[in-house]
């Protein structure tokens, strides 16, 4: 009888363990998720960051570089490309029209409507 106790709780101890490694590595793959998640979204910002700038950039005529047609041809091409983001980001759900992202990208589609109009 005290054998068997014994087996007993050898046994339990052994689930345990078999427990705490499962466990253990649920953590360990749900931290490398989450990291991931972390890079996607810094990686994400800096995207957003640039072209943010870059539009900024086009949208009060400082176009230099890559962008040194914009004025001339790529207006229509670039408010193409707003107002495709903008309508992208819409379509997820997970914005509206009281997101920042979605108010400048308004207010630059503004922007490039109202050269358009002044240039013609």
């Amino acid at each position: 009888m005290a054998r068997l106790k014994k087996q007993q709780e050898e046994l339990e101890q052994m689930r345990l363990r078999y427990l705490a490694s499962e466990e253990k590595d649920t953590v360990k793959t749900e931290r490398q998720e989450l990291l991931d998640i972390r890079n996607e979204l810094n990686r994400l910002r800096q995207q957003e960051q640039k072209q943010y700038q870059d539009s900024k950039e086009i949208a009060s005529g400082k176009v230099d570089g890559p962008h040194g047609n914009a004025l001339e041809g790529g207006l229509d091409d670039y408010l193409t490309r707003l107002i495709e983001e903008r309508d992208t980001l819409m379509r997820t759900g997970v914005y509206n029209h009281e997101d920042r992202i979605i108010s400048e990208l308004d207010r630059q589609i503004r922007e490039v409507l109202a050269k358009n109009s002044t240039s013609n």
